[in-house]
């Protein structure tokens, strides 16, 4: 038996290191992703709390499809019309790993989920009271020693409680600031320079600033790790809001949006609206909450396709609760 095997590799040998190099030279990794029509997530079932009010239509996040590149998925990208590709400096903030953009997108999906409670709880006359925030780095613009998802704790010896907090601190430092920061479960003791640009005292670091709450009722809410990002804000929101309230705001439609949601109710412009409206169409949904300033290009998109669904445009939470209690 070995006899044959050996024979065989030797008669084949050429093939076989043909087809090894063949394979290295599709998945050679390149400095792109691909974004593809994506899908919707369902998030009502994440969702627990007491009393919860269920749903007959459904309230679902969009997203936009991504694969890292190699050869293989780029020569993928031009026999697709619908997929593109897109250099990875494009999602960048200066020099950054692709650990610390899913670092930072998981910040952003922890302050979206925070935000939009905070929105749905208050819309929905339920007890909310913050109880503690958190100042995390989103983004670095200079070689400082500080890392996206350092949550920052002081500054020069002073508790930062927020951004606004820290950015004064900022601006009354002369050469150095020291940053007391977490970075997972180490704490560290930072001297940073401080810089000048356009008149403005800076450190080059991007902070949010994220809450904990205490509520009544309670709340419960999952998401997967391979989950991140701001984007699903306004829908998640609305998902609260109704497993909160009496009644049914999606009298039994299939809803899909996108929109990043600020504490005020604000919703905000997303990426990759083109592919968020090609994977709700996919998935048959009936109407689409997009921000104000994508809804030309989701309008579009629906045009250019000929898709039977409604694109609405909201600037706020409340357009979009609005607009659903106005459905029959």
């Amino acid at each position: 038996m070995k006899d044959k095997i050996k024979n065989f590799f030797k008669e084949n040998i050429k093939y076989i290191l043909a087809l090894i190099i063949f394979i290295i030279i599709m998945n050679f990794p390149l400095p792109y992703y691909i974004m593809a029509p994506g899908g919707i997530i369902d998030i009502s079932d994440r969702i627990e709390v007491e009393n919860k009010q269920e749903m007959e239509g459904t309230l679902n996040l969009l997203y936009v499809s991504e694969y890292e590149a190699n050869v293989a998925t780029m020569l993928m990208s031009f026999l697709f019309k619908n997929w593109d590709a897109e250099r990875v400096e494009e999602s960048q903030v200066s020099n950054e790993s692709m650990e610390e953009i899913f670092l930072r997108n998981k910040v952003m999906l922890d302050n979206s989920i925070q935000n939009a409670i905070f929105v749905a709880y208050n819309s929905a006359n339920k007890n909310i009271d913050i109880k503690g925030r958190e100042n995390y780095v989103i983004a670095t613009t200079l070689d400082n020693g500080i890392k996206v998802g350092d949550k920052i704790i002081s500054a020069n010896g002073i508790d930062i409680e927020n951004v606004d907090m820290l950015k004064e601190i900022i601006n009354k430092s002369s050469d150095y600031i020291t940053l007391k920061v977490l970075r997972g479960d180490e704490e560290l003791t930072l001297n940073v320079k401080v810089e000048e640009e356009d008149g403005n005292k800076i450190i080059g670091i991007l902070v949010i600033t994220n809450y904990t709450y205490d509520l009544d009722p309670e709340l419960k809410l999952t998401f997967k790790d391979s989950e991140g990002g701001s984007s699903g804000g306004l829908m998640i929101s609305l998902n609260i809001y109704n497993a909160l309230t009496n009644g049914d705001i999606t009298k039994g439609k299939k809803i899909a949006g996108t929109g990043t949601i600020d504490i005020n109710g604000n919703v905000g412009a997303i990426d990759g609206v083109k592919y968020k409206i090609m994977g709700a169409y996919a998935n048959h949904m009936e109407i689409v909450f997009v921000p104000l300033e994508n809804y030309e290009e989701a309008v579009k998109v629906k045009e250019d396709n000929n898709y039977d669904m409604e694109i609405v445009s909201v600037k706020t939470f409340d357009d979009a609760l609005n607009y659903l209690n106005s459905l029959k």
